[in-house]
């Protein structure tokens, strides 16, 4: 066994080695210095080992619904160590940067083609180390480039150099609002404050502009003194083109200084024999300074003091390009001097540019990526739009304004609002990966995924189908997902059944999960459209696809009974409410498109079915709490099953309908809530971990709690029936140090499966246990022990966390309709005052609620694209009558019918176009 296994040996067997007590407090996300989030509790470990009562803190469940502060992780606090937020484009490779500012997992220079099963560290991986023992993260940093920047300040004859980084500022304090850190620097001995934003362009609805191989690093300098000050910044960058190569027999490294009137430009290239082309990182890097002319210098020593980097740029004479060998490290620098009257501030902005769009060194084989067509001819998408990372400088300085300001009126937009910072931060971060290696866009356009970082292939369906980020906020990414994969023949399209292919050409055939929540994506992505084309384009496809699962329902009961192969890497067998909630789910907005499309010989077929499925299934598998699945055991005695298990995501097709605004339910509301009332009531662990260790029946759980964490476990057995859920788990091992097969999913809990019943409880009415089931995840991610910007479930970054983005949406009540121009909202926190962002087919802005005894008033604007309107509903208190009501475009009044259906009104109006700046208000009076 090798020394790494050792250790997760010793991590498993101390997992499993449970410390009984019988007495137990718990901080917020098991942290002694924090305030005790539930407890205390005494365990009866003869019982279910999942307290009724949850014992949750006033404070605590005070802290759900308040505003609140920003999450600020302080150096003093220990907070930074393990931050690493993503701050290159969409699609662009991944990098990081770090707590302290610098940047560091610098995994832009090649593409990962095959998942390594014999991977020591897929192992730790796989089995949450990077979770568990965050400092595993550390081992992935594949090959480090030196970079930095550092501050010299002279004021009356003393001069003070440092760099920007923890060894030389004890006060750094970091702000994630995902796509900008914000980075503060402080210092006693300095005159000066140095705040830090850095992000790649990231606008809403702009995939392109969003998807730049580039990171902006804007640093401000401020003078605090009554004295001016002389200030100089430097920035030195490694030239790491063609990093895994040192032989110096294959070329050089060479950089040019380029010098423009809105940039200086450090151009990376190599020169040499032509086997540099297809080495893995052959491209090229930039490094400018935005806007005027900049000092620079070359070849600065590695080992060389600080201060010998500013004389070197105080250097005159110099040439405009170096050339050094492979062998040889080479750093260059660019700076700029300025002087700061007191109180003045001042912005210096570096732009790291890079290009490495070449899949290179393919292995031979069909594995994993080297499975999608037409792979060998392929390049990454940014190749498309530049050529050079001198193009991408090029393109960034020109447009900078542009790109800068969008990104920051998004930043500004999304938290210029009322709603909790905690719930603003978790709801977004996971969108972050899509400038990380999970996720991959190809020169012919096509986007393609990993479920985690180069973490099993092919955009899984029911992996990614939990998501909601992407399709919110690029819907055309998700568009693409549909239209360039799912639809496409010979690829995730399987003509002569309409079966989608659950891993596309990585492995064809179908999941039933995936496949109707895959239907159920469809009509998602149509209602995010700018009009009718995609569902028209596409109906004959969509259509046949319902009717194949229609044909899996042998018998036309409304429930699926046969063979149901699912996301917990199994087929499960017989009836259950988990799969056939979502084969209804699949009924219901199969129902919808064909509506839409005037198909009402189809629609009716849906609905006949769907309101027999929704009768049955109460009838065949609701117990009088929760719903069941009903194993074939006599046919598959061998299959894994939950059979009398309360299952986080038994009701799942109801609650990706809620999200998708279909107007029928696909399963009875009040057993729906009671279902979600045993969630809560058996699966929500105050400490999860603890669970683990004391339920015997399931062997080998991943670890994604630690002790005194809370979370809500995947299926729990308040009734008995465990040790029948996985035929064989009695022989597998007590602490295995590898994954041992399908199985040990229930005893854990999920980020991804949490959100979507977190919502779920949001929609029905679950308020309070929704926002705690949330919040528990957001708690788990603590700075001070583990990275809070990748959320970690098979492998980093993973996909079924954008299911988070569900809460917002959930939470501001928020449905749209982009080719009927109908939006609705129905705020479930503080709706007497209430402000969110939303966002539409073709732009974004903010919705603002106020209401007092006698009046309400709701109000949209536009900040950023367009939205067309002509439908708006809002919802109003409970048993108030509307005595006026006035609708306003731009403060003008314009004509409107008022509709009222039970609490809720609907504005209906002659179709507006609202363009940044514009706004429509409608004033209710009671």
């Amino acid at each position: 066994m090798t020394e790494q296994n050792k250790e997760l040996k010793r991590i498993a067997d101390s997992r499993r080695s449970f410390i009984k007590k019988s007495i137990l407090g718990l901080t917020v996300a098991g942290l002694p210095t924090m305030p005790v989030f539930a407890g205390p509790f005494r365990y009866d470990e003869n019982g279910h080992l999942i307290p009724e009562d949850k014992k949750l803190s006033e404070a605590w469940i005070k802290s759900l619904y308040e505003r609140g502060v920003p999450d600020v992780f302080k150096a003093t606090e220990g907070e930074l160590k393990y931050i690493g937020m993503p701050v290159g484009g969409i699609n662009c490779g991944q990098l990081y940067i770090s707590g302290d500012g610098k940047l560091w997992m610098w995994h832009i220079f090649r593409t990962r083609y095959n998942r390594n099963p014999d991977s020591e560290l897929l192992i730790r991986m796989e089995q949450g180390a990077h979770y568990a023992y965050p400092d595993n993260i550390f081992d992935r940093e594949e090959r480090p480039v030196s970079q930095g920047v550092a501050i010299k300040v002279l004021q009356k004859g003393n001069e003070i150099i440092k760099n920007l980084d923890k060894e030389n500022f004890k006060n750094i304090s970091f702000r994630g609002e995902y796509p900008i850190s914000k980075i503060a620097y402080k210092d006693p001995d300095l005159p000066v404050e140095i705040n830090l934003e850095a992000f790649s362009p990231f606008i809403p609805g702009e995939l392109d502009k969003s998807s730049n191989p580039a990171t902006i690093l804007s640093y401000k300098v401020k003078n605090t003194s009554s004295e001016k000050v002389k200030v100089s910044l430097a920035g030195w960058l490694e030239n790491a083109v063609c990093p895994y190569t040192k032989n110096e027999k294959f070329g050089n490294r060479k950089v040019t200084l380029i010098e423009k009137s809105n940039r200086s430009t450090l151009f990376y290239q190599t020169e040499g024999k032509e086997d540099l082309l297809r080495m893995e990182g052959y491209g090229s890097m930039s490094w400018s300074i935005y806007n005027g002319k900049s000092l620079a210098a070359f070849n600065i020593n590695p080992d060389s003091e600080t201060s010998a980097i500013f004389s070197a740029l105080e250097e005159k004479n110099k040439t405009t390009n170096y050339s050094s060998p492979l062998n040889k490290t080479q750093i260059n620098v660019l700076g700029k001097c300025f002087n700061l009257k007191p109180g003045e501030e001042k912005e210096v902005t570096f732009v790291l540019g890079w290009y490495f769009p070449h899949l290179n060194n393919q292995p031979e084989n069909n594995k994993d990526l080297m499975g999608v067509t037409g792979i060998k001819d392929l390049k990454l998408h940014y190749s498309t739009r530049f050529k050079s990372a001198d193009d991408v400088a090029n393109y960034i300085c020109t447009n900078f304004e542009a790109l800068v300001g969008a990104t920051r009126l998004w930043n500004k937009t999304y938290y210029d609002s009322t709603l909790p910072y905690w719930l603003l931060d978790r709801s977004f971060i996971p969108i972050n990966l899509m400038a990380t290696n999970t996720l991959l866009r190809f020169s012919n356009g096509r986007i393609w995924g990993w479920e985690g970082v180069e973490c099993c292939p092919g955009t899984c369906q029911h992996v990614w189908q939990y998501a909601q980020a992407m399709a919110r906020i690029f819907p055309q990414a998700e568009r693409n997902l549909r239209e360039q994969t799912d639809l496409v023949s010979n690829i995730g399209y399987i003509n002569e059944t309409g079966e989608y292919a659950f891993r596309a050409e990585n492995e064809r055939r179908v999941a039933h999960d995936g496949h109707c929540g895959t239907i159920m994506r469809m009509y998602r992505e149509h209602k995010l459209s700018n009009s009718n084309t995609f569902l028209k384009t596409n109906y004959s496809k969509i259509k046949k696809s319902v009717q194949f699962i229609i044909r899996e329902d042998k018998n036309l009961d409304g429930l699926l009974e046969g063979k149901q192969t699912n996301t917990l890497d199994a087929a499960w067998y017989g009836p259950m409410g988990w799969i056939s909630s979502l084969y209804l789910g699949a009924l219901a907005t199969g129902k919808q498109m064909a509506l839409e499309m005037e198909d009402t010989t189809f629609a009716n077929e849906c609905n006949t079915l769907l309101e027999r499925g929704r009768e049955n299934i109460v009838k065949e598998v609701f117990n009088g709490e929760y719903f069941i699945h009903k194993p074939d055991f006599e046919n598959q005695p061998l299959a894994i099953n939950s059979n009398d298990g309360c299952h986080i995501d038994q009701v799942l097709g109801q609650s990706f309908s809620s999200q998708l605004g279909v107007p029928d339910r696909v399963v009875p509301k009040i057993e729906t809530i009671s279902a979600l009332e045993s969630i809560w009531k058996y699966n929500f662990a105050p400490d999860a971990f603890a669970y683990q260790k004391a339920h015997k029946a399931i062997k080998g759980p991943r670890i994604y709690a630690t002790q005194g964490e809370a979370g809500t476990l995947m299926c729990t057995w308040p009734k008995g029936g465990a040790e029948k859920a996985v035929p064989g788990m009695e022989s597998r091992e007590e602490n295995p140090d590898h994954w041992s097969g399908p199985g040990i999913y229930f005893d854990e809990v999920m980020n991804g499966f949490e959100y979507q019943v977190a919502v779920h409880m949001i929609w029905e009415g679950l308020l309070e246990k929704g926002l705690a089931t949330a919040k528990v995840i957001h708690d788990r991610y603590n700075a001070r022990k583990r990275n809070p910007f990748n959320e970690i479930e098979c492998s980093d970054h993973y996909s079924r966390s954008m299911a988070s983005y569900g809460v917002l949406l959930a939470v501001c009540g928020f449905d749209y309709h982009g080719p009927r121009c109908e939006i609705e909202f129905d705020p479930k926190i503080t709706p007497e005052d209430f402000k969110a962002p939303f966002t539409v087919a073709e732009g974004w802005g903010s919705f603002v609620q106020k209401r007092n005894s006698v009046e309400q008033t709701n109000m949209l604007e536009i900040k950023h694209g367009k939205l067309y309107l002509k439908q708006l509903s809002i919802v109003i208190p409970k048993g108030v009558k509307p005595s006026s009501s006035v609708l306003e475009f731009n403060g003008v009044s314009i004509t409107g019918e008022l509709s009222k259906k039970n609490d809720k009104l609907i504005w209906f109006f002659d179709k507006v176009l609202l363009k940044p700046g514009d706004q429509i208000e409608s004033i209710i009076r009671f």
